[in-house]
């Protein structure tokens, strides 16, 4: 986990939340800074200041993305970096089914609650108004609405140094021909009754899915979530961002 933006505004950077995408900012603008939490990453140069977190200036945001979707995608990568190698179907079929027989349910070792800052957030949300002790500003945004041109006026907002830096959409996938592929056969040896594979698009066949699902929806249910409507309602305050 990183925290990638500038001085005001700063994004929470998570595996499979956009996290290459805003990577590809911080190495694209000098405006963009990025700061080493859990683990190194060469190219944020500073280490977190715990003292951010006291700091009202400062807005931190967190990008959410269902954590069905957020599982299923770091599986395909774990998947891609196993057999992207492989050109023949029938072999490559024949991998992902041996990968997918060991899972009695289906789980891979990704969550929120792995981010120890996002436990220190969430906890804070919940705290009463005098017990708080995170001064800085938390938001939740929806991972889709990442690389918008609104989402772009509201950080222009809270931060001038935000002007016209459009985060992308980069997906981690190497090849995304590649990544059908593997959807392809997983969807076949799914609906194949005899393949002794579970349903992967059955929300009902991953592990604490159904927790971790609730969780999220709570959050979007806060008043810290932004929906799409919130942001471009902020930014039609402003005709100067459109």
């Amino acid at each position: 986990m990183h925290i990638i933006g500038t001085q005001k505004v700063r994004f929470v950077s998570l595996q499979k939340n956009g996290s290459r995408s805003l990577r590809t900012i911080l190495k694209q603008y000098p405006a963009i800074e990025g700061w080493n939490t859990s683990d190194f990453d060469e190219f944020c140069e500073h280490s977190y200041d715990e003292a951010a977190l006291k700091d009202e200036s400062i807005t931190f945001i967190f990008p959410l993305r269902n954590q069905f979707e957020r599982e299923q995608s770091a599986m395909l990568q774990d998947i891609e970096a196993n057999y992207g190698t492989v050109t023949d179907l029938n072999e490559l079929e024949e991998h992902i089914k041996r990968y997918l027989k060991q899972f009695r349910l289906y789980k891979h070792m990704l969550n929120y609650f792995h981010c120890s800052l996002f436990i220190r957030f969430v906890e804070d949300l919940f705290r009463s108004d005098k017990d708080k002790e995170i001064k800085a500003k938390v938001i939740f945004i929806d991972l889709k609405d990442l690389s918008t041109k609104y989402l772009n006026c509201f950080l222009t907002k809270l931060d001038k140094s935000w002007q016209d830096i459009i985060i992308p959409h980069v997906n981690s996938s190497k090849e995304d021909f590649f990544k059908q592929k593997i959807l392809k056969i997983i969807k076949k040896l799914s609906y194949d009754k005899n393949s002794g594979i579970l349903d992967w698009f059955n929300f009902n066949n991953w592990i604490a899915s159904d927790v971790e699902y609730k969780f999220f929806k709570t959050l979007k249910g806060s008043k810290y979530y932004y929906p799409m409507d919130r942001i471009i309602k902020e930014c039609n305050k402003s005709k100067s961002c459109i």
